[in-house]
């Protein structure tokens, strides 16, 4: 454990549940999970464990929808966890609402518990959904669609040290990782309106493939690595 990680858990334990934390964290549980909230653009969010760990190569997600998102637009974050990008963008733009969507009630549950503190639940819709069935949604029309699919290729998974704690269900994209994409792009990019936008997170070597799928435009995160995708109509 590094010094900052203990700095980290003595912010929220002391005495016995600081042992007890500190123990998790040694045996290698993510530091997000014990603590129970991790850091996101501005705002800290909490987490369970069917919520994946926000990381700051999503924030680029946020960082593109800004620039798309106008005073009273409807968008939806699908595959949406903890709430993490939808929140952002609601706390940042004027009178727009969001659909979060995401297949698990537990993460869904979070999500709209972080909405309550951040202060945007009225703004906010929930649905319990598995979205590769979208008949949940197809008397919807959206200004912007985003989300953080699952986009790691199946036998990869296992190979990853840094997401072997976090739901697998939120990071398998199928055996060659584009399962959600080609779902998206099929499926609920005619559901977004004309002069809209569809932006989704990729993974660093995802470039070309989503390329492939579609017309869009590929934006880079501060490494240099392919990160964020948008598809304007």
């Amino acid at each position: 454990m590094t010094n900052r990680e203990f700095d980290f858990l003595k912010e929220h334990f002391s005495g016995e549940e600081l042992e007890r934390a500190k123990e998790r964290v040694e045996n290698g549980e993510p530091l997000a999970y014990v603590i129970g909230e991790w850091y996101f653009w501005d705002q800290t969010f909490l987490l369970n464990e069917a919520c994946l760990i926000p990381r700051a190569d999503t924030e680029h997600l946020v960082e593109h929808g800004l620039k798309r998102l106008k005073k009273g637009y409807y968008f939806a974050d699908l595959c949406c966890g903890s709430g993490c990008i939808g929140i952002t963008l609601l706390k940042h733009t004027e009178n727009t609402k969001c659909l979060f969507a995401d297949i698990s009630q537990k993460a869904l549950d979070m999500a709209k518990l972080n909405a309550q503190r951040i202060g945007v639940l009225e703004r906010c819709e929930f649905v319990c959904a598995n979205i590769k069935d979208n008949s949940s949604f197809l008397n919807r029309q959206f200004d912007v669609i985003f989300s953080n699919p699952p986009y790691i290729p199946t036998n990869v998974i296992e190979t990853l040290e840094t997401v072997k704690h976090e739901p697998k269900i939120a990071l398998d994209g199928g055996e060659d990782g584009m399962d959600f994409y080609r779902l998206l792009i099929n499926d609920y990019l005619p559901l977004v309106k004309e002069g809209g936008s569809m932006l989704l997170e990729i993974g660093y070597d995802q470039k070309e493939a989503i390329e492939e799928l579609c017309q869009c435009s590929v934006y880079r995160d501060y490494g240099g690595n392919a990160r964020v995708a948008v598809i304007d109509k």
